[in-house]
């Protein structure tokens, strides 16, 4: 619904109110002639006189003075609205003169004073009906801002997966290149399972990645043709790769696994001149993906920083994806390191 359409029915609702209440106060012999000045009633006192001080009080007094801690000159611009007001409906009243005396006469011996009826009328609807308008106004507001912000955690989750996928380490691409180049002239049958290899990679983080969502099994199988163009970089390597449970029907937030994997292999197996060596074993439950990642490492490498770009990617899309719905922890011992993570699968 538009701005228009939405302060449109909000009057009118505040206009059929104020036809209500006052048909109310007269017996049901005398409404029928006193409906033209119960309409002019409600327009005059439930609609304009309201709506001025509602929109004075709510779109420029609050947020000019009251939200920036002004309220000296709030309240003084608020009574000076209210005076103005209250002289108005003290005009009002006159001129609407057959309406109060026909209330007056119908509920009550004594006759409403001009200034004692603009007193009520002020001091009655007007700060309930800018109340109200102000509460539907920061509802609105509230839902304005928690779907810019879903905007803008989608989009931050693009790009950070747009960054990710560009962040494919220039080594393993050069290495694996080179590995290609080199089984063309030993060994060209290898060299074509391999270029199919990386192909499919390739194919998969540029063109199957874009959504939200990937099928877990096409994951896996990214995986396994990660480690197949692994292999092929170092001799000796070890690799182990155990999966249980069933990953059919199940869908994962693409790439949060890889860079952990590469990361094994950027600390660890690279910098081992003997048994390198690799194991993640993956558990698929109903709604849960546990993964475990262990690699060897030198005793005397650097331990793995955590703020790494990769890393740091991986826990800022985990935090926009599952919130607190997951779990993350990375334990360096003095032979390896060890990545346990837990996330949801849709």
């Amino acid at each position: 619904m538009s701005r228009v359409k939405r302060h449109f029915v909000f009057w009118l609702s505040i206009f059929f109110y104020h036809c209500m209440r006052l048909s109310l106060l007269f017996p049901a012999d005398h409404l029928r002639e006193n409906i033209p000045s119960v309409i002019i009633g409600s327009f005059t006192w439930g609609v304009l006189t309201n709506m001025i001080i509602s929109y004075i009080t709510v779109y420029y007094l609050v947020p000019k003075y009251f939200l920036k801690k002004k309220f000296v000159q709030f309240t003084t611009y608020l009574l000076l609205l209210f005076v103005v007001a209250m002289t108005f409906g003290m005009f009002m009243t006159q001129i609407n003169r057959p309406l109060n005396n026909s209330i007056s006469s119908a509920t009550t011996p004594f006759s409403y004073a001009p200034i004692r009826a603009s007193i009520i009328r002020i001091l009655g609807n007007p700060p309930l009906i800018c109340l109200l308008l102000l509460s539907l106004k920061k509802i609105k507001d509230w839902y304005i801002k928690q779907n810019e912000n879903k905007t803008l955690a989608r989009e931050n989750n693009n790009a950070e997966l747009l960054l990710l996928k560009a962040q494919i380490h220039p080594h393993f691409l050069f290495n694996t290149l080179n590995n290609i180049y080199f089984f063309i002239l030993s060994e060209p049958v290898k060299a074509k399972k391999l270029v199919e290899k990386l192909e499919n990679l390739l194919y998969y983080m540029i063109n199957e990645c874009n959504a939200p969502v990937v099928p877990l099994c096409k994951e896996i199988a990214m995986i396994n043709d990660y480690f197949e163009l692994e292999k092929v970089r170092y001799e000796n390597l070890d690799i182990e790769l155990k999966v249980t449970g069933d990953d059919n029907n199940k869908m994962i937030a693409p790439l949060l696994m890889i860079p952990f994997i590469e990361n094994s292999f950027k600390h660890g197996t690279s910098k081992m001149l003997r048994e390198p060596w690799i194991k993640l074993f993956l558990q698929i439950d109903e709604d849960m993906l546990y993964f475990t990642l262990t690699n060897n490492r030198p005793a005397d490498a650097a331990i793995m920083k955590e703020t790494g770009i990769g890393l740091n990617n991986v826990k800022k899309r985990l935090a926009l994806l599952h919130s607190k719905n997951h779990y993350l922890a990375i334990t360096p011992t003095p032979n390896s390191f060890t990545v346990n993570m837990q996330v949801p699968l849709a």
